[in-house]
């Protein structure tokens, strides 16, 4: 092989450049590779038959129908109380349903009664004034409204929790509503409670409440208040009372105490009177 050969630089052949030789053939009987070629097999989209559409099983479908056949009524008197509620109350209907939690808001008008603070449950307004809570108090109204009163009638109202803009008041303190005791009334659903803080060492028999305009106030067997006043009726609930220890709350037994006319407190278990106790009884709308 020639010397220039050996020096010519190698290069790696192109596939193009290649050739085959058949045997038997003459080497001028060239055949070029056939090309490689990937066949990819072609997905046909599934075809449904016009106008049919899967089906549920017959028994699903059935209890599916008859869920529907009960539930829509149910729909349809929820729409019509929520309805019913909005044009009788002109509040909103959640909160007649208890399905909302009220606020206080500060009140911004004058009245006769010095109210501070006011609270719509969706069926009326209960206001905050020193000293007492007015039940279904109105505006401008003629007849006086169902009022209960503490025990020191000029304590006054005080914000204890509210929005950060201030709009919605959650909670309100009258500090000293007798001596040694303070009221903290919250909003719930429905309505509102009134935790009564007893400080460590004060006989908690010392709270003494009155229904001033009720004509009548009894105790059910289930331990709830019920207030007959030309309103209707108003239901405090069974009072909880309890304090808090190592282990978290410790419940404390307690019921309603009538004490004659329209006045009522409490009595309660034994307690440790060296730590604070709270007696809490919400309040509620009798129907």
């Amino acid at each position: 092989m020639p010397s220039s050969m050996l020096d010519e630089r190698r290069t790696r052949a192109h596939p193009s450049d290649w050739v085959v030789i058949v045997p038997g053939g003459s080497p001028d009987t060239l055949t070029e590779p056939a090309e490689s070629t990937t066949t990819v097999p072609q997905v046909q989209p599934e075809t449904r038959a016009p106008g049919l559409r899967p089906r549920l099983p017959a028994g699903v479908a059935t209890a599916f129908r008859d869920a529907t056949s009960r539930l829509m009524p149910m729909v349809g008197v929820a729409c019509m109380m929520a309805v019913w509620l909005s044009v009788v109350t002109g509040g909103h209907p959640l909160l007649a349903l208890g399905l909302a939690t009220p606020h206080f808001v500060a009140y911004q008008g004058t009245s006769a009664e010095q109210v501070r603070f006011v609270m719509n449950d969706g069926w009326g307004q209960t206001a905050a004034v020193p000293g007492a809570l007015l039940v279904d108090w109105r505006a401008g109204q003629a007849e006086s409204p169902l009022r209960l009163t503490m025990g020191n009638p000029a304590v006054e109202p005080e914000v204890e929790q509210a929005s950060v803009d201030g709009s919605k008041i959650d909670a309100l303190r009258y500090r000293s509503a007798w001596s040694g005791i303070d009221v903290v009334l919250r909003t719930m659903p429905g309505g509102s409670a009134s935790n009564m803080i007893v400080q460590p060492g004060v006989d908690s028999s010392v709270i003494e409440m009155e229904y001033v305009g009720a004509t009548a106030l009894t105790v059910d067997p289930a331990g709830h208040l019920h207030v007959q006043y030309a309103g209707g009726e108003w239901i405090d609930g069974t009072p909880e009372s309890w304090q808090d220890g190592p282990a978290g709350r410790e419940p404390v037994a307690s019921s309603y105490e009538l004490r004659g006319g329209n006045r009522f407190g409490f009595t309660v278990g034994s307690y440790d009177p060296s730590r604070p106790l709270v007696v809490d009884p919400p309040s509620q709308r009798g129907f």
